[in-house]
């Protein structure tokens, strides 16, 4: 097992690479992430009894930030015009009937379109 300071330093880490991945665009929001989570940090700055519960709850972030967090952009020129979406390879994606199921093993059988 990882030392707690190597492995707050490596969740540290994946939560800078997954805001710089769901915020590449958007400069402002991107600072202000790393920001947080620098502050976070910070604040927990000494090992103690909840320090693996600290570092994984920056790993789940990471993950939500890497896999569910989508921007959307518009035209700079055009503000009546249609969202743009900026999805990753690695964004979460599923369809309305996944949802609907609620996290019940159901085998769905819809046809080829």
């Amino acid at each position: 097992m990882a030392t707690p300071s190597l492995s707050a330093l490596s969740a540290y880490r994946q939560v800078l690479r997954a805001t710089r991945l769901a915020f590449r665009d958007d400069f402002n929001v991107l600072i202000a992430a790393r920001t947080e989570a620098r502050k976070q940090f910070d604040q927990h700055k000494r090992t103690g009894i909840d320090t693996p519960m600290q570092i994984q709850h920056a790993l789940e972030a990471a993950s939500i930030l890497r896999h569910n967090i989508v921007q959307g952009a518009r035209d700079a020129e055009d503000q009546n015009g249609k969202w743009e979406l900026r999805i990753h390879d690695e964004i979460e994606r599923g369809d309305n009937d996944s949802v609907k199921i609620g996290g019940k093993n159901v085998k769905l059988h819809k046809p080829c379109s």
